[in-house]
């Protein structure tokens, strides 16, 4: 394993019912590390939650991409572009199962940051579905 980098991570989730235009929009800046392991990116950092705080790894291979998620909510989402996958979403008052379709996934690397753009529909039970677009943009921290 490498070393970890310090980085700064900008995260925007933008997500809407199915069929309807109003959005929630959900934005954070923290900082965190970022550390490479063969062809693979990992990065890591805190989140605050309105149930506590929630450590976060996001493994950005090639093919895919896992967002791992532990502390006041456990989650372990996994994105392969065009293909559908479950994930358990798991707070203090219980537990739901989830399922992902991965509709694009596209990672865009220039000089000056990194950027990973997921869309992606979330579908809790029947009834209820989810398009959820999650940006994450990370760079090296200089201070």
């Amino acid at each position: 394993m490498s070393e970890s980098t310090p980085i700064q991570i900008h995260v925007l989730s933008e997500i809407r019912k199915e069929h309807e235009q109003d959005k929630e929009t959900i934005e954070m800046n923290t900082t965190g590390e970022q550390f490479l392991k063969g062809n693979t990116v990992y990065l890591r950092y805190d989140e605050q939650h309105e149930l506590g705080s929630v450590k976060t790894t996001v493994k950005i291979a090639p093919e895919e991409v896992m967002v791992m998620r532990s502390g006041a909510v456990t989650m372990k989402q996994r994105f392969i572009q065009g293909q559908k996958t479950m994930t358990d979403y798991a707070t203090p008052f219980g537990k739901l199962q989830l399922e992902i379709n991965t509709n694009s996934l596209t990672i865009d690397k220039t000089e000056l940051e990194d950027r990973l753009v997921i869309l992606y529909d979330l579908q809790i039970d029947e009834n209820e579905k989810h398009v959820h677009k999650l940006m994450i943009t990370y760079k090296e921290d200089k201070k």
